[in-house]
C-alpha cells in the first residue's frame, strides 16, 4: 500500500478512533528547502526589493509626530505637523488631512518654516542637510538643495524679505570629533555658500535665530549660548557674532523668547537695533525661569550680571515640557506631564488652568495674531484652542501606538506574541485597523514611553485618519495616576484581541496587576508568580457586540479568570476566532483549551417586544485538557501556546511549549465540531515557535531559525531555513507571521545581525519575506528601517500590512490587480465550506493572470454550484462516507 494512502487511512479512521501521540520523527516525511537569498541591499536608507516579483511596498502612512513645534498659518486656517520623513498639512475648519509633503527616505525632518512673505511656500530641513521648498497648497516641491553635514537643528532667518530667494539658514551640526558648530548657509545664489560662526564642545541641541539674524540663541542640557551680530564688520567681511555662554544650575527642557523692537543698544560707537529679548525656560525640576532683557549680559561691568537673576514660577511637579510667551507678553503658557495647560498672568501672579487633557503636553504654539493656541500631546494628537474661551476649534488624532511600551511589556510573555495579538484588521473593512493603544502616554526623560494598553483605536489606513477610540478596560482619563504615597496606579493591559468574520463580535483579554503595597499583608504563597514581583494579576475575558446605532462596541459578557491553576487565575496565552461562526477559542497556561459561544439569556418571565433583539450571554461550551500531551507527570504550566483555525473553521491547530515538556515540536489538530483531538505529531518544528497560521491544508509554523510547513493531507513537513536569522536575545527580535489565502502566500518578519557574507552589524536589521506556499520559493523580500511590531493580512485585498516601531503603516501588496469581491455582512450566507479550506481550496479565476495554463482551463463554477458541492463535504474532515456515496452526491450536485 502506498505510504500516502496509509497515512490518510490512519487519520480518517472511524468513530472508535483514539488519539495517539507521535513517538518521534521516525517514519515521518520531512523535506528541507534551501532559502532563496537576495543580493541587493538598502541604498540611502530606502527599502529595496531584493527579488524581482510583482510585489511592492507602499509609502508609509500614519507615523509618530516629531518633537518639532507645529506651525500655524497667519490666517489660522491650516497648520503643519512633522513626521519622520514627511510634513502633514491639516485644515483647522474640518480637522482633516489636506496634503502630505513626503520627502525621500533617510531624511528625518528636524524643522520647517513658512516663508515670511510668500505664505504658500514652506521650507523643510532634514537631518541629512537637505533643504526643500514646497508649494504646500499644491503639494508640489519647487526646489531642493543639499548643504551637507549631519544637522541637529536648523532655523530660517531671511536676509531680505523683498527677495524670495534671498535668505539664510542657521544650522547646528554635529562633527565627527564630538564638537558642535553653528553654520550660516547663504541661499541667494545658485551654489550655497557657508560661514562657520561658532565651534563649541557644549552639548547643544537647539538653535534659534532672532531679529533677522541679529541674535542667535543655542541651548542644550544646562548650557545657554547667546550671540549678537558684530556691527563693526564691513559689508565685505563675513558675518561674525560675539558669544556669551552661561552655565545654568538647571537642565533646560523647553525654551521660548520674545523680541521687543523698541529698545536699541550701542556697541563701540555704532547703534544697533537688536531690540529687547526676554527668555522663558522650563527646567527638569518643574520650575519656570523668566529672564528679562537678556542682552544686558553683553554690557561691560557688573550691571549686566546683576540683571541676570531670573524670576521663578513653580507649579509643575514634573519637568516642564512646553512653555511659550503670549503675543502681548503679559502671559506665559506652560504644560507638562500633569495634562494641565497653565496660563500665568505675570503682573498679578494669578494662574488659570485647563485640566484633564488626554495626555502629556509636548508642544505649545501661539498663532501670529495671538488668538489661538496649538497643543501637541504625547498621545499623537493635536488640539487648536481659542485663546479667549480655551475651547477647541480643531482636534487631530493620529495613530496612537506606543512601540516603546510594547517592547518593555514583552519581557515575560515574549515580544513576538505580545505584538501580534494587539492589532487586527477588520474582516469586513480591510482598510480599518483595530489596535490596542494606551489611555495615557507620557514621555519620560530617558526617552521612552510609559503606558498600558487599555483603549481600542480604529484607524483608517486608506484615508490616513482616525475613526474612533473606545476604552476596553477599567480606566478613567480624568483621575490621578499617582496614589497618595507617590506610587504609580496601574491600569489594565489588553494582551489579546480578535474579531469574528462577520465583524459582529469581538473578544479581548486584559490583565490587571495590583500594586505590591496593597498586598503586603497577604500571604506571599498566594501570590501568582506570572505577574511582577509582589503582584497578583487578574485576568478578564470580555465579549463585545458591535452596535450599528452607536457605532461602538458594547460589552455583553465578562468572564473572570477564564483559565485557572492551583486556585489562582492563569494567563490566557492565545485567543482565536472561528471562521464562519460566532465562536472563540482560548488556551491558558493551565494547559486547557476552551471553546466559547453565545447563548440566549432568559428574562425570567418578563414581557419582551416582538422586535426586541434577544439578550445573549457567552459561556464555555466545551474544554479539552491538554496536559496529557505535554507531560506524563503532574499538570505543568505552559510557557507559550498558539492557536490557528483552518479556513473553513472545522479544524483547530495548536502548538504548545512547556519547560518540563518531554515532547518537543508538538502540534495538535482538534476536531472543532466534536471537541476531540484527532491527531498529534512531534518534531514538526525544530525550535521555539513564534507564530502558527493555517493556509489551506498547510500549517505554517514560524520558529526562531526556520519555517515549518506541515501538509496536513499528505502528512509531510517541509522546512525553510531563515537566512541570517538572529539566534540570541529572543526578547529583542520580533518574529511575526501572516498568511494570505488570496495570493496563497505567507509572510514572515524577522531580524538579523549579519548578512550573507557573515559580517555583523552594530544593531539588528529587519526584513519581511514573502513565500509561495506550494513551491516554498521566496517571491519577495524587503528590508525595513524600523523594527516591525505587527504583520497582518488583508482578508479581502490580498495585501500585507506592516506596523513598525515608528508607528508607520506600510502595505506590501501584489502589484497585479486582484478583482475585489464585495464582502458579505450576512454570516449564514457564508455557508460551511467543509473540507474546502483544509484540503486545498480551488484557486479563484481572479488570479488567472499568474496561474499555470492547466489552472486557467478549469471551468468557472457559480456560487450556487459551489454551495452544493460544499454540502457534499459538510461532515467532519476526518470522517468521510464511502467513495460511492461521495461520487453519487457530486454527480447530483453538478447536474442540479
Amino acid at each position: 500500500m502506498p505510504e500516502g494512502d496509509r497515512v490518510k487511512r490512519r487519520r480518517t479512521s472511524g468513530g472508535d478512533y483514539e488519539p495517539k501521540k507521535s513517538m518521534g520523527t521516525s517514519g515521518s516525511q520531512f523535506e528541507n528547502i534551501a532559502p532563496v537569498e537576495g543580493l541587493s541591499q538598502i541604498v540611502g536608507g530606502k527599502a529595496k526589493k531584493l527579488v524581482t516579483e510583482p510585489w511592492s511596498l507602499s509609502d508609509p502612512v500614519a507615523g509618530r509626530y516629531t518633537s518639532v513645534d507645529p506651525v500655524l498659518t497667519s490666517d489660522e486656517e491650516y497648520f503643519f505637523v512633522g513626521l519622520d520623513t514627511a510634513v502633514n498639512v491639516y485644515s483647522v475648519a474640518t480637522s482633516r488631512l489636506v496634503h502630505t509633503l513626503r520627502l525621500g527616505p533617510n531624511n528625518s525632518v528636524i524643522g520647517y518654516s513658512l516663508h515670511p512673505t510668500n505664505k504658500d511656500h514652506l521650507y523643510i530641513f532634514t537631518s541629512g542637510g537637505f533643504i526643500s521648498q514646497w508649494d504646500w497648497r499644491a503639494a508640489k516641491q519647487i526646489w531642493h538643495c543639499n548643504i551637507g553635514g549631519k544637522t541637529i537643528s536648523a532655523d530660517f532667518c531671511p536676509a531680505d524679505v523683498d527677495n524670495d530667494m534671498s535668505f539664510r539658514v542657521m544650522s547646528l551640526r554635529d562633527r565627527k570629533n564630538g564638537k558642535k558648530e553653528i553654520i550660516i548657509t547663504y541661499m541667494d545664489g545658485e551654489t550655497p555658500s557657508e560661514n562657520k560662526v561658532l565651534e563649541t564642545s557644549s552639548p547643544l541641541e537647539h538653535v534659534k535665530c532672532l531679529a533677522h539674524g541679529g541674535v542667535v540663541i543655542a541651548y542644550g542640557a544646562c548650557h545657554l549660548v547667546i550671540g549678537i551680530l558684530d556691527a563693526c564688520r564691513s559689508e565685505l567681511e563675513p558675518i561674525c557674532y560675539t558669544w556669551k555662554e552661561i552655565m545654568l544650575p538647571v537642565n533646560i527642557t523647553s525654551l521660548d523668547f520674545r523680541c521687543s523692537p523698541e529698545a536699541k543698544s550701542r556697541r563701540q560707537g555704532r547703534e544697533q537695533s537688536l531690540g529687547t529679548v526676554d527668555i522663558v525656560l522650563g527646567e527638569s525640576g518643574g520650575s519656570i525661569l523668566v529672564y528679562h532683557n537678556i542682552l544686558k549680559i553683553f554690557e561691560k561691568g557688573t550691571e549686566g550680571e546683576k540683571n541676570w537673576t531670573p524670576r521663578r514660577l513653580h507649579w509643575h511637579r514634573d519637568p516642564v515640557s512646553a512653555v511659550r510667551w503670549s503675543r502681548d507678553g503679559n502671559y506665559i503658557i506652560s504644560g507638562g506631564s500633569e495634562t494641565v495647560l497653565v496660563l500665568w498672568q505675570l503682573d498679578t501672579g494669578r494662574k488659570q488652568y485647563l485640566p484633564h487633557l488626554s495626555s502629556q503636553i509636548c508642544n505649545i504654539v501661539v498663532s501670529a495674531s495671538g488668538g489661538a493656541y496649538l497643543l501637541k500631546l504625547a498621545d499623537n494628537s493635536v488640539i487648536v484652542l481659542s485663546a479667549r474661551e480655551l475651547q477647541p476649534s480643531a482636534a487631530i488624532t493620529g495613530f496612537q501606538l506606543s512601540p516603546r511600551a510594547i517592547k518593555s511589556r514583552g519581557r515575560n510573555s515574549g515580544l513576538q506574541r505580545t505584538l501580534g495579538s494587539v492589532a487586527v484588521l477588520h474582516p469586513q473593512h480591510s482598510d480599518r485597523l483595530l489596535v490596542a493603544v494606551p489611555a495615557y502616554q507620557q514621555i519620560l526623560p530617558q526617552g521612552n514611553s510609559s503606558a498600558d494598553f487599555c483603549v481600542l483605536q480604529t484607524y483608517d489606513i486608506r484615508t490616513d485618519s482616525h475613526i474612533s477610540r473606545q476604552a476596553l478596560a477599567r480606566t478613567n482619563a480624568t483621575t490621578l495616576r499617582v496614589s497618595p504615597d507617590g506610587s504609580r496606579i496601574n491600569t489594565p493591559d489588553v494582551t489579546q484581541l480578535d474579531i469574528s468574520l462577520d465583524g459582529k463580535w469581538m473578544a479581548t483579554v486584559d490583565i490587571w496587576n495590583h500594586c505590591s503595597q496593597d498586598l503586603g499583608t497577604l500571604d506571599n504563597r498566594n501570590i501568582n508568580a506570572d505577574g511582577p514581583a509582589g503582584c497578583r494579576p487578574e485576568t478578564f475575558l470580555k465579549f463585545w457586540r458591535w452596535s450599528s446605532s452607536s457605532e461602538s462596541w458594547e460589552l455583553v459578557s465578562r468572564i473572570d479568570a477564564p483559565h485557572f491553576l492551583e486556585g489562582s487565575a492563569s494567563p490566557v496565552l492565545d485567543l482565536s476566532s472561528r471562521p464562519h461562526s460566532h465562536e472563540f477559542a482560548t488556551v491558558g497556561s493551565d494547559g486547557v483549551l476552551r471553546f466559547w459561544c453565545p447563548s440566549i439569556r432568559a428574562r425570567s418571565g418578563l414581557n419582551v417586544e416582538p422586535d426586541t433583539e434577544p439578550l445573549e450571554v457567552w459561556r464555555c461550551r466545551n474544554a479539552i485538557d491538554l496536559n496529557g500531551y505535554i507531560s506524563h507527570d503532574a499538570p505543568c504550566r505552559l510557557n507559550a501556546a498558539c492557536l490557528s483555525y483552518s479556513q473553513d473553521g472545522s479544524v483547530l491547530a495548536l502548538c504548545l511549549q512547556s519547560q518540563s515538556s518531554t515532547n518537543p515540536g508538538l502540534a495538535i489538530l482538534v476536531d472543532v465540531q466534536n471537541c476531540t483531538v484527532r491527531y498529534s505529531r512531534l518534531g514538526v518544528y525544530p525550535a521555539d515557535f513564534g507564530a502558527v497560521k493555517f493556509l489551506g491544508s498547510h500549517l505554517v509554523i514560524a520558529s526562531c531559525e526556520s519555517l515549518s510547513i506541515w501538509d496536513t493531507v499528505r502528512d509531510l513537513v517541509r522546512t525553510i531555513r531563515l537566512p541570517y536569522s538572529e539566534t540570541s536575545s529572543s526578547d529583542s527580535k520580533p518574529l511575526l507571521l501572516a498568511v494570505n489565502p488570496k495570493t496563497e502566500t505567507f509572510a514572515v518578519a524577522t531580524s538579523y545581525r549579519q548578512d550573507q557574507s557573515g559580517k555583523k552589524s552594530r544593531g539588528p536589521k529587519f526584513q519581511v519575506t514573502v513565500y509561495d506556499v506550494h513551491s516554498l520559493t521566496q517571491t519577495s523580500r524587503y528590508l525595513l528601517r524600523q523594527c516591525p511590531l505587527a504583520l497582518l493580512s488583508g482578508p479581502q485585498s490580498g495585501d500585507y500590512v506592516i506596523i513598525d516601531a515608528a508607528s508607520n503603516i506600510h502595505k506590501l501588496g501584489y502589484s497585479q490587480k486582484i478583482a475585489q469581491v464585495a464582502p458579505s455582512h450576512d454570516l449564514p450566507s457564508q455557508g460551511n465550506t467543509g473540507l474546502a479550506g483544509l484540503f486545498g481550496k480551488r484557486r479563484p479565476l481572479e488570479y488567472a493572470s499568474h496561474l499555470s495554463p492547466a489552472d486557467k482551463s478549469v471551468p468557472n463554477l457559480d456560487t450556487s454550484m459551489s454551495s452544493r458541492l460544499a454540502n457534499v463535504f459538510r461532515e467532519a474532515p476526518f470522517v468521510l462516507p464511502p467513495a460511492s456515496i461521495i461520487f453519487r452526491d457530486v454527480v447530483q450536485a453538478l447536474s442540479a
